[in-house]
């Protein structure tokens, strides 16, 4: 006989064991099915991870026909098929087109649970097609309310005895909204605390517990155990940040809780920055182990999960299971954009060209050496400070810059060309960027406006915060630490945050995309904003837009987007590919408008018979170098 039970070893795994007399070919079936997941084991016994188990279902069921091999099942395992069993009715009924609740009893049935605030027409609609399916993925723009939506059908499980408490993992800008919409939503007012670590006491009467995506990792088991005291229902905010899945941290860790949540939630207003690809992990996540009967084949592969036809594909099979509220039903005023492309001064543009040349020949690789080129990032971050400010580039990167922009300084003998045209940008010339944004700066002071400047870089945050001064900006990126677990008398974002958004003193606020481009509202108080640099995280781009152009603007509210461009430089190259990635984003989530709104111009000129998106963004920087050499 073999048996299979689902275990806790760190992580859940199921255990398969074979005993005397059991079938030889169906124990190498099920080898040869489970081998990518296999985490441990010995002759008779296979440990493979839950999520690849349950996925090879058919060839378990296939080792007990052909072979006529008994297969039980422990209790644990099978309580978990059941429930994937009654998802799988669940999420069935809805391509059989069964129709969501009535929205005005979904409407009588929140007020009579305690909810407060009166949903607008298209929330409610996307919480009666969300309450329709076992699990739901929202994936409306930001700023359409997904947190209040979440936080409805948080109270609709709640009365309906579904759910007992709420897990929310995101990212902890987010937080401070999550608290402010549960105390304005739910009545009595919830019992909410934020999970800071191991040292987080997780109280017995809490009804919501926040937490990020690196505690969750940090802090399995005690995460894993506050979900399986009581049923529970997990959101994950700004679901994009597990697109790794289980090639990530924190997107295994995620994955490994899906198995014990009564019910799965995925919020994000950019689902696919990159492609198609990018679902596979949200749709794991929500569905274990039925991925790939709703994800066509092409989503699987990273380039191929960005050619037209698998767009195509996969937008119409996955239709039916999120909803998304699109900039066009905010009704939001338009937005405006100002492309500044200037050239270089002449030193700049020297070392640009100097630092062109010294790196062609590594772009010149082929295409699979390319990519495991240790060096590759790094190079693109230099670039890109050449482009904006070549003082950076003898630097490096700050302590607080994002993970994936460290870089170190660059490696300079000290004799070359290049580090005495470095020692002369120093003493003869400024950025021409910093320039025009002072003037940008001070043209708004003198309207009685505020203006939010995004940079990649802190050390750029850090520079303009002095260069800046006279405007006392506020500043936030990573080493600003959140409310929640600074020490008494930091700094803290939302210190600075309060200061730009009330004092009136406070023309400017200076950010980067990783540390505040997500869960935080800006539009009150700001109309304007500048990226003085962009990478080509269209995620990241697509984030920062929304802090300012969102629910609640004014009608005559006027949004202005400032793109500064060198140009002959990486940043064009970085516009482009931007383009492409959020026309690519459009076509997915079946949304047009978003390229009119994320966009200085519409998509006016594109052949669907061939790739939207290049094979990855070093083949568009080499092609650029290799135009400009």
């Amino acid at each position: 006989m073999i048996s299979a039970e689902l275990e806790q070893r760190g992580r859940p795994v199921v255990v398969l064991r074979r005993s005397e007399g059991a079938n030889a070919g169906a124990w190498a079936l099920l080898q040869e099915a489970l081998q990518r997941g296999v985490e441990g084991g010995s002759r008779d016994v296979i440990e493979a991870r839950v999520d690849v188990f349950f996925a090879e279902l058919e060839a378990v069921a296939d080792a007990r026909r052909r072979f006529r091999q008994t297969i039980s099942f422990g209790d644990e395992l099978t309580r978990q098929l059941r429930a994937l069993a009654e998802d799988r009715k669940k999420r069935e009924s809805v391509l059989r087109g069964v129709p969501p609740a009535d929205q005005g009893d979904l409407a009588a049935e929140l007020s009579a649970a305690g909810f407060r605030r009166a949903l607008k027409p298209f929330q409610l609609e996307n919480l009666a097609r969300l309450m329709s399916l076992p699990h739901g993925a929202d994936f409306s723009v930001p700023g359409a309310g997904k947190t209040t939506v979440a936080l409805a059908g948080f109270t609709l499980g709640r009365a309906r005895g579904d759910v007992e408490q709420l897990l929310v993992i995101g990212p902890i800008a987010a937080f401070q909204a999550w608290k402010e919409d549960s105390a304005a939503c739910l009545s009595p007012e919830p019992v909410l605390d934020v999970h800071t670590g191991p040292r987080t006491v997780l109280r017995d009467d809490l009804d919501i517990l926040l937490t990020n995506y690196n505690r969750v990792a940090a802090d399995y088991d005690r995460i894993r155990t506050y979900i399986t005291r009581r049923p529970t229902q997990v959101v994950l905010d700004e679901a994009h940040r597990i697109k790794k899945g289980e090639a990530g941290v924190h997107g295994r860790a995620v994955l490994d809780l899906a198995y014990a949540a009564r019910r799965r939630d995925v919020l994000t207003g950019t689902p696919a920055p990159q492609g198609a690809n990018d679902l596979v992990a949200p749709v794991r996540f929500l569905y274990p182990g039925q991925d790939r009967k709703i994800l066509p084949p092409g989503a699987y592969s990273e380039a191929g999960g960005r050619d037209p036809h698998v767009v195509a594909e996969t937008s119409g099979a996955i239709g039916r299971y999120f909803v998304r509220t699109p900039k066009s039903r905010l009704e939001l005023p338009p937005t405006e954009f100002d492309v500044v492309a200037e050239p270089m001064g002449r030193i700049q543009q020297a070392i640009y060209e100097a630092l062109e040349g010294r790196y062609r020949g590594e772009f010149a690789l082929g295409v699979r050496d390319r990519r495991s080129f240790g060096r590759l990032g790094r190079i693109t971050m230099y670039l890109l400070e050449a482009a904006t400010n070549p003082s950076l580039l003898v630097a490096g990167s700050d302590e607080h810059d994002q993970a994936e922009f460290v870089h170190p300084p660059l490696e300079l003998r000290g004799d070359e060309a290049l580090a005495d045209l470095l020692r002369q940008y120093v003493q003869y010339e400024s950025p021409w960027k910093y320039r025009r944004l002072r003037q940008i700066v001070e043209e708004a002071a003198a309207r009685d406006e505020k203006v939010l400047v995004w940079s990649t870089f802190v050390r750029n945050l850090k520079l303009l915060g002095g260069a800046l001064k006279d405007f006392q900006p506020a500043i936030v990126h990573g080493g600003v630490r959140p409310a929640d677990g600074a020490p008494a008398g930091a700094l803290t974002r939302d210190a600075e945050f309060d200061r730009f958004r009330n004092d009136p003193d406070c023309r400017v606020l200076l950010a980067n995309p990783a540390a505040c481009g997500e869960g935080v509202s800006l539009h009150h108080w700001c109309h304007h904003a500048v990226d003085l640099d962009r990478t080509f995280n269209a995620g990241h781009y697509l984030q920062s837009q929304d802090r300012i152009h969102r629910l609640g603007l004014r009608d005559d509210a006027v949004t202005r987007f400032t793109l500064l461009l060198s140009r002959d430089s990486i940043d064009e190259t970085v516009d482009g590919r931007l383009r492409e990635k959020i026309v690519v984003l459009s076509r997915l989530m079946n949304d047009p408008g978003l390229v009119t709104a994320a966009l200085p111009e519409p998509d006016t000129d594109t052949d669907d018979s061939v790739p939207t998106v290049l094979d990855d963004d070093a083949t568009a920087l080499l092609q650029a170098l290799r135009r400009r050499s």
